[in-house]
């Protein structure tokens, strides 16, 4: 008994499979040959939307935790390694808080966690941190 496909093996399993005398993919749903491949309708390609990040409030953050931790390091380390950063996370927190209500704005939390940890070590220098002990 021959086989009445076009294909060279006869098989039981659904899915796709290459028909040899033209090289394309064709269905086989288990009972009988549907559609070829590329007769198939394309499928919706999902697209990707750029990621809006605020950048200011990634900016305080990171530079309210680095003034954060070298402001307290003693004998004025502290107060050049920190005092800049400080200041910076103060206002790139009030610049990323004014950007996160925009609508549609992000950062919120990093703006405001970025503002509280640069305005605390910016208020310690003034107690004496960052100075001789």
């Amino acid at each position: 008994m021959t086989n009445p496909s076009p294909y060279q093996q006869t098989t039981a399993n659904a899915g796709w499979h290459l028909e040899q005398s033209t090289g394309r993919y064709r269905w086989w749903d288990g009972q009988s040959w549907g559609v070829y491949q590329d007769q198939m309708a394309a499928a919706p390609v999902a697209v990707m939307t750029a990621s809006t990040t605020n950048g200011f409030a990634v900016a305080a953050l990171i530079l309210g935790i680095w003034g954060f931790c070298t402001t307290w390091i003693p004998f004025f380390i502290g107060f050049f390694l920190g005092g800049l950063p400080d200041l910076l996370a103060v206002i790139f927190g009030i610049i990323g808080i004014t950007r996160a209500n925009r609508p549609g704005g992000t950062g919120l939390t990093m703006a405001v966690f970025g503002l509280v940890l640069g305005g605390l070590a910016l208020i310690s220098i003034f107690f004496g941190a960052g100075t001789i002990w």
